[in-house]
């Protein structure tokens, strides 16, 4: 429940209590003799209404940093008492042990690399397929046939078109070019065919009789007679006139490719025959290379494996052995020693950033319910000099309490301290956390707890004053919960704010050093034999102010009124420690682990 919603559950249960006195009080006039009444009176002061838990730890730093030096120290840049920043070099240290690991890995890696190589594409090849369009020819293998990577399995041929090359003297150099029809004559078949110059070559081929001839390249289309070793000749008609090969040649398919495997494994399918046509990427033969994916796995895991060495490697010599700062702040320890016996130097460099610095408390578990992260929080400590304060925050406060051998319950707190590099490490500093929500420890005018009455628009207070005030109001009109005061009092409306067991805040409507009517005392009566108190029985006020009251009948507690403050005493028993509750700020002091309330 917020604290808003306590006051209202609280001023309703005064508002009733205060009927349930008025009816006794009826009661009372109506079968006992009216009384001597005696006011009971208090006055409002100035200052701070504070309710806090309080204590002490001890400071450490809340960003730090420590490295420790292991190995040859080749370069050392820093010392105690040094201010350093993000990135600033601190030490170097020999890494040649770790520049060789990584050569030796990146050798294996280099294998490995070729090995995965090779599987990939024996993964990816366990499919042969058809180089280009054309007619397969000597087909090798059957299923269930096991073959190695690069095994023949067929010959696939384009023998749409057919080439030749034929010679001609050095001559006709001058004559012949590419790109010139040329007629081709088979003479076995007894026809010709138009064909094209596709490359000229000048070689220097010399035929038996002792012609120096060049290289001519000619194609036709096949009309499906012609086939590989088919002779023929040609010859080129120029103005009239023809040009002659210097001897005949053998025809050649344009395209020739041998059908390989491209994995080994066992065939699992063969899907074309001896002379089928296929098409560019049409499938010819499966090979069942699963055995190399397991391969892969294998070598792939490898591969990561000494990846991530090499990479742990650099990053050791690039942090390790090249320490940077981390962190900028102070250095508080730097130092190493060299080890006569190996050679190798050990030490620490520890770097504080001095800008925060923390508390670690422990937080009673009475208290714990009161705070929450991010609360403000004061923090001082004392010198010879005086008292030095510190903005603070409190940044942590564990869900979990933590029981300790007394039997009480604490919750684990951290207090980050904003010192601005002001404040060292390991020193004691006090805080206090004020739980009233940041209004209790504003000076205001302070007022008796029990001075405070309500009506319907809010709160008032019955003040003496020469004269009526111009704001007075007639609490009988009004709904207030007192209408009964002296003469000379009068009841001004007053905005009220936090209060403790004791005192309340007025914001506005009565100053300070105002007399303020607190409740009536009747003397002894005519023939009675005790005096009486018209608001209840025990001593206490029975709810004139809609606020938490002390008091009554029953129970072990002490409230003495003492001049206008009206300090009282509270003991409480039990492991967390006793306390005492009262003065005109209405301190509480609370003993306990390390977080005592003060309220």
């Amino acid at each position: 429940m917020g604290k808003k919603s306590k006051k209202k559950a609280i001023v309703i249960a005064a508002m009733v209590i205060a009927l349930a006195a008025a009816a006794a009080f009826g009661t009372y006039k109506l079968f006992f003799q009216e009384e001597e009444r005696v006011p009971i009176t208090g006055k409002t002061t100035f200052g701070a209404l504070n309710e806090a838990i309080e204590g002490s730890g001890t400071t450490k730093p809340a960003d730090s940093v420590s490295y420790t030096v292991s190995g040859k120290v080749l370069e050392w840049h820093v010392k105690a008492g040094q201010e350093v920043h993000v990135g600033d070099l601190l030490y170097v240290l020999d890494s040649s042990d770790k520049r060789d690991e990584i050569l030796e890995a990146e050798v294996e890696l280099s294998d490995l690399y070729q090995q995965r190589s090779d599987l990939r594409d024996n993964v990816t090849n366990q499919g042969v397929t058809a180089e280009f369009d054309g007619r397969i020819q000597d087909v090798k293998t059957e299923v269930g046939k096991r073959v190695q990577s690069g095994a023949q399995l067929a010959t696939l041929v384009d023998d749409s078109v057919m080439k030749t090359t034929l010679y001609f003297s050095y001559v006709y150099e001058q004559d012949i070019a590419k790109g010139m029809a040329v007629t081709i004559s088979v003479p076995d078949q007894m026809m010709t065919l138009d064909g094209t110059v596709t490359d000229v070559q000048y070689v220097d081929y010399i035929t038996p009789e002792g012609m120096r001839c060049f290289a001519v390249t000619v194609e036709m289309n096949n009309p499906g007679s012609l086939t590989k070793g088919t002779k023929v000749t040609c010859w080129i008609e120029k103005e009239g006139s023809y040009i002659y090969a210097v001897d005949s040649a053998q025809l050649e398919f344009r395209n020739e490719a041998s059908v390989t495997s491209g994995a080994s494994g066992e065939v699992s399918g063969v899907n074309v025959v001896n002379y089928q046509r296929v098409t560019a990427g049409q499938s010819l033969f499966t090979v069942d290379a699963s055995d190399y994916e397991t391969q892969l796995e294998r070598v792939q895991k490898q591969i990561d494996s000494y990846e991530e060495k090499i990479a742990d490697l650099q990053e050791s010599i690039d942090t390790e052995y090249s320490r940077y700062a981390d962190i900028e702040g102070k250095v508080v320890r730097a130092n190493y020693n060299t080890n006569r016996m190996t050679g190798q130097d050990s030490g620490t460099v520890t770097i504080y950033n001095q800008e925060s610095m923390q508390i670690s408390v422990n937080i009673d578990e009475l208290d714990a319910d009161y705070l929450e992260e991010g609360m403000e929080v004061y923090v001082y400590r004392t010198t010879s000099s005086g008292r030095i304060d510190y903005p603070a925050t409190l940044t942590y406060l564990s869900l979990e309490a933590t029981s300790g051998s007394s039997g009480v319950s604490t919750f684990e707190a951290t207090i980050t301290i904003d010192s601005k590099g002001e404040l060292s490490s390991g020193v004691t500093a006090y805080y206090s956390i004020d739980t009233t929500g940041g209004g209790g420890t504003k000076e205001t005018v302070l007022a008796p707890l029990n001075a405070v009455c309500t009506y319907d628009s809010g709160h008032y207070m019955i003040v003496q004053s020469e004269k009526k005030p111009d704001n007075a109001i007639e609490p009988s009109e009004v709904g207030g919960t007192v209408t009964d005061f002296p003469k000379g009092y009068y009841a001004v409306p007053v905005e009220a704010g936090d209060y403790n067991g004791n005192l309340i805040q007025i914001l506005s409507g009565v100053e300070k050093d105002a007399v303020v009517f607190l409740r009536y005392m009747n003397a002894r009566p005519s023939g009675g034999n005790k005096t009486s108190n018209v608001e209840g029985e025990g001593g206490g006020q029975s709810g004139m102010s809609g606020f938490p009251s002390m008091g009554g009948s029953g129970g072990n507690r002490q409230w003495g009124q003492n001049g206008s403050s009206g300090n009282r005493q509270w003991g409480q028993n039990g492991s967390s420690g006793n306390r005492t509750q009262g003065g005109n700020s209405g301190n509480r002091t609370q003993g306990g682990n390390s977080g005592n309330r003060a309220g």
